[in-house]
């Protein structure tokens, strides 16, 4: 099932809600209408503080798409098309459909964010205090709107990557020391020393001051730690398999199974080549896939009487792929559909070889034991 739902595509970027976000949007309603405005405002219709709070967080909601805009505008300058942005819980996220190929590049992308915040939190600063008359109900939904712009600005620039700060830490690093990867291990490093500092101040809230508010410290601290280790492993496994192809990765050593094997013959394979799969081939033409995963739906007892052909996984439900795929996307494809084997074969239908995630991690933790160039 999607979680989020097409809003709008403004300039050829498509705009996604989370549905998280739905519920950020009623809570911050209701904190607006129910607290903040009949404390600063007193004597005014319900009706009137409900419309108010809906209408300051839909320009809150419009700030953050601005914020997220900054970032794409400056990235599609850049070179870098934005493929969406998606608003949820906690703010935005543009998605870039490539990485940075500079570190200025990415100084200039990521500052652009918090920047557009700093502008929108100065201009309707300056039009609450300047311009509207005080005391009504709409010069403070414009100064909530200022403070927001002014937190969000403060807050993005915190040095926890993947935060927009984060990354900007990242990009310094990575001028200076010419290599991506390590300057990404700094600032995931320093973003999760950070993190963790912030469950920490979470509990003492909680545990010390009784204050459930503590609870969000701890969300948000452990959300970030998430993030920045896998925007680490994403980028690991997208410097490792930079443009190689399926055939450079996959087994092929293969050993493979009849169809009408029986399933006391089967566990005996699995015994032997301690593999996790077979292919399942007669002649020259593959059948499909079988898994100790398939063997452990049939009863012990079954398996003198019962062949491959009826527990494998046939090959049309199987992914299958070309050796001179790129690895990288396969593999990101195999993640997405969790699928943890494809069977590589030739446009004719030769087998060829057999990829799997295990293959994958394998040749990561070469690469990362033997050196990163």
């Amino acid at each position: 099932m999607n979680s989020s739902f097409r809003l709008m595509q403004i300039r050829g970027i498509p705009v996604e809600i989370h549905i998280s976000w739905l519920l950020i949007f009623f809570l911050f309603s209701l904190s607006l209408a129910q607290g903040y405005f009949p404390l600063v405002i007193e004597g005014l219709n319900n009706q009137v503080y409900w419309a108010a709070g809906i209408v300051t967080t839909l320009l809150i909601f419009v700030s953050v798409l601005t914020h997220e805009f900054g970032h794409s505008l400056v990235a599609i300058k850049e070179g870098i098309p934005i493929k969406k942005i998606t608003l949820f819980i906690f703010g935005g996220v543009a998605q870039m459909e490539a990485e940075p190929g500079s570190p200025k590049s990415e100084f200039k992308i990521t500052a652009a964010g918090p920047l557009t915040s700093l502008l929108i939190a100065l201009l309707t600063g300056a039009l609450y205090y300047l311009a509207l008359p005080p005391g009504e109900i709409i010069s403070e939904a414009v100064f909530v709107v200022a403070r927001v712009n002014l937190v969000m600005a403060i807050f993005n620039i915190i040095p926890a990557f993947p935060l927009d700060g984060g990354r900007l830490f990242r990009s310094t690093i990575w001028f200076f020391g010419r290599n991506i990867l390590r300057a990404t291990r700094i600032a995931v490093t320093l973003g999760s020393i950070l993190s963790f500092a912030a469950m920490a101040v979470g509990f003492i809230i909680i545990f010390i001051y009784g204050d459930l508010w503590g609870i969000w410290l701890i969300f948000i601290g452990w959300m970030i730690y998430q993030a920045g280790q896998s925007s680490y492993s994403q980028l690991v496994f997208k410097q490792t398999f930079s443009g190689m192809k399926v055939s450079e990765v996959m087994s092929t050593n293969l050993q493979t199974i009849s169809p009408d094997a029986t399933l006391e013959e089967l566990a005996d394979n699995f015994l032997h080549y301690k593999y996790g799969a077979f292919p399942v081939v007669y002649g020259s033409t593959t059948h499909g896939l079988v898994t100790l995963q398939n063997m452990k739906e049939v009863p012990r007892d079954k398996w003198a009487h019962t062949t491959v052909a009826h527990i494998l996984t046939p090959l049309k439900e199987t992914m299958v792929i070309r050796p001179n795929s790129d690895a990288a996307e396969v593999m990101m494809k195999m993640a997405t559909q969790n699928t943890g084997r494809a069977l590589v074969m030739e446009e004719n239908g030769e087998l060829v070889g057999l990829l799997s995630r295990t293959d994958m991690m394998r040749f990561i933790q070469m690469h990362m034991v033997l050196g990163e160039e």
